[in-house]
């Protein structure tokens, strides 16, 4: 006899690894666009704060609620690689010698430590759980914004947001059945959804962009600044 729910353990203890192992790529194609261009411009630091403050009240609360770190791996592991992108920003910014950074990143580790250590109340992550859903909805919506925007994809990675579409979707199951916990549940699930809207919205601006290049004038670098935007049809008999 098939003993389904020892399948269902395995395939979901796949599923955890698959996640795990493309979470190790998530932000890298992000972080190299950043690093090749030296420029973060249309990178809004308010989406990244949401996302490092989210990724780490989730990390902490899966870890001081000794759950499956097979279930939960990937955010330490995204939350390295957006600090990483975080200070390439900030640099390309003009902004890392600003007094507040070092406050900010002081108090930051502070309080991880003190969670980590049970210094600080475990409970007061389990409050902080539920915010971590619309907190992860604004950064997607101001990334989907920031497309919108611009009218410019170019510097969004579809990789990237794929990635993220899948992982999050697989956590929904591995969550299902490792602990059912609601709040995980329905943060993945939120996720799932708004990333599929950051990959769609940029893939529609790239293929618009691919289609009708006289959107992008500022690569016409050949002709002269004042024929830039000269429409074609000025002269009339």
């Amino acid at each position: 006899m098939i003993d389904v729910p020892y399948l269902i353990e395995i395939f979901a203890n796949a599923l955890s690894t698959m996640t795990i192992l493309s979470s190790l790529f998530l932000k890298v194609p992000q972080i190299m666009s950043i690093r090749e261009k030296r420029s973060a411009e249309g990178i809004y630091i308010q989406a990244m704060l949401m996302e490092i403050i989210g990724f780490t009240i989730m990390s902490l609360y899966n870890y001081t609620n000794k759950y499956n770190i097979m279930t939960y791996m990937e955010y330490p592991i995204i939350l390295f690689q957006v600090y990483v992108m975080f200070y390439f920003v900030l640099k390309y910014k003009n902004m890392l010698n600003l007094p507040i950074i070092p406050v900010m990143v002081a108090s930051y580790f502070a309080s991880v430590f003190g969670f980590v250590m049970d210094l600080l109340p475990k409970q007061v992550l389990s409050y902080l759980v539920p915010f971590c859903t619309p907190l992860s909805g604004f950064a997607k919506v101001t990334y989907i914004y920031g497309i919108i925007k611009s009218g410019n994809a170019d510097a969004v990675s579809l990789t990237t947001w794929i990635i993220s579409v899948l992982t999050n979707l697989a956590r929904v199951f591995t969550v299902y059945v490792d602990s059912g916990d609601g709040k995980l549940l329905a943060n993945f699930i939120i996720s799932t959804l708004l990333s599929s809207g950051v990959f769609f919205t940029a893939l529609h601006y790239q293929q618009q962009t691919a289609c009708c290049p006289i959107h992008r004038p500022q690569k016409n670098r050949n002709r002269p600044f004042h024929q830039e935007y000269r429409p074609r049809h000025v002269h009339q008999d």
